[in-house]
């Protein structure tokens, strides 16, 4: 027997055991019998009114959450639901026009439902660690921590040679292929029945949906193999669509960009050219709208882009002018100051204390 056939022997050793693991996953957690009992649905139902029992119809969800939980139970296993309109709306973001379609409380107990006992379960053990989106004791916090650990141990180990990749999505979630994610589940999910209802809840319209947690689940999973695919070779950190690894050389960068992006296009998914970069590692490095820097000395610095502090700044002095309780302004400069606690802002705390005394 040959080098080559014992490695091809181990490495199908490796595969069947990882076969197994999601077959076990998937007959544990993609069961709707177990997932749409009872008692777990009044959990998130519980859930769902957090924070918007000013709602008339949270109220009215509330008030008869007994019967609705009971009669979903009921509807999902014997594939007699039905699927509700959601409410879409527009909201503005940092400048960007983004449209959300919130499903009615109903359908929402379904997405919690779905997302946390059945997709979160099967997917998560695939993610890279260092992803921080959509994971619970992870988040925002610990994906720009993770990108500082990173520097700073690129820094011990080659000092200010290399350089740092940025990528973005464009429109990742209207732009999200359907195909691409039936595949996913007929990959990860042995169940057909927890398909159609995940597909019937999930595809609403072209892409994914804005403000559905199902839909957060499924982009976590869809260009989960390009992660990977850097995380075997480089160090990396994502968050949602936005990622930055680290590398030796420009040209290395390219070439692997090149291959990412193949793989990308294969997947339906379109990279925004204009915001990845390639950028050496003492210059500012953007990320999730926070930029960073690696002195000669190793100190890794971390600020917040200007339009974010030019913005809460303007929104303070109008609240101001127009005489809004105090309390309210307080309420939104200690939110602020949570924000900016996170890097080396000193001054910006600083002068946002100084336009608050005036």
């Amino acid at each position: 027997m040959t080098s080559e056939e014992r490695k091809e022997i181990r490495y199908q050793r490796r595969k069947a055991k990882r076969d197994r693991k999601v077959l076990e996953r998937s007959r544990k957690y993609g069961n709707l019998e177990q997932a749409f009992c009872f008692h777990k649905v009044m959990y998130y139902g519980d859930k769902c009114t957090k924070g918007v029992g000013f709602k008339k119809s949270t109220q009215y969800f509330k008030l008869h959450m007994f019967t609705i939980v009971a009669t979903t139970c009921k509807n999902i296993k014997s594939n007699c639901y039905k699927v509700g309109n959601t409410y879409q709306f527009t909201i503005h973001e940092r400048g960007k026009v983004r449209i959300i379609d919130a499903p009615h409380i109903k359908d929402r107990l379904v997405h919690k439902v779905i997302a946390n006992e059945i997709l979160s379960p099967i997917y998560y053990p695939h993610f890279i660690y260092d992803n921080g989106a959509s994971i619970r004791n992870k988040g925002f916090h610990f994906a720009m921590k993770r990108v500082h650990t990173k520097l700073y141990s690129w820094y011990l180990k080659n000092g200010l040679e290399g350089y740092a990749v940025t990528i973005d999505f464009s429109k990742f979630f209207p732009n999200c292929s359907h195909e691409a994610i039936k595949k996913i589940h007929t990959k990860y999910i042995f169940n057909s029945h927890t398909i159609k209802v995940i597909e019937d809840y999930l595809f609403i319209k072209e892409g994914l949906p804005l403000g559905c947690e199902i839909a957060q689940k499924e982009a976590l999973m869809l260009p989960n193999q390009l992660y990977h695919f850097i995380a075997n070779q480089y160090p990396i950190v994502r968050f949602m669509d936005d990622s930055i690894f680290l590398i030796n050389t420009k040209e290395e960068g390219k070439i692997i960009l090149n291959h990412y992006q193949k793989l990308a296009e294969k997947l339906g998914i379109i990279m925004n050219l204009k915001k990845t970069k390639i950028i050496r590692i003492e210059k500012f490095i953007l990320f999730c709208k926070w930029n960073y820097v690696v002195l000669n000395s190793g100190k890794v610095l971390m600020i917040p882009v200007r339009d974010t502090i030019y913005r809460q700044r303007t929104k303070i002095n109008k609240m101001k002018q127009k005489s809004i309780d105090k309390i309210e302004i307080l309420q939104t400069k200690t939110c602020f100051q949570s924000y900016l606690d996170l890097g080396n802002t000193y001054y910006h705390q600083k002068y946002l204390n100084q336009l608050l005394s005036k």
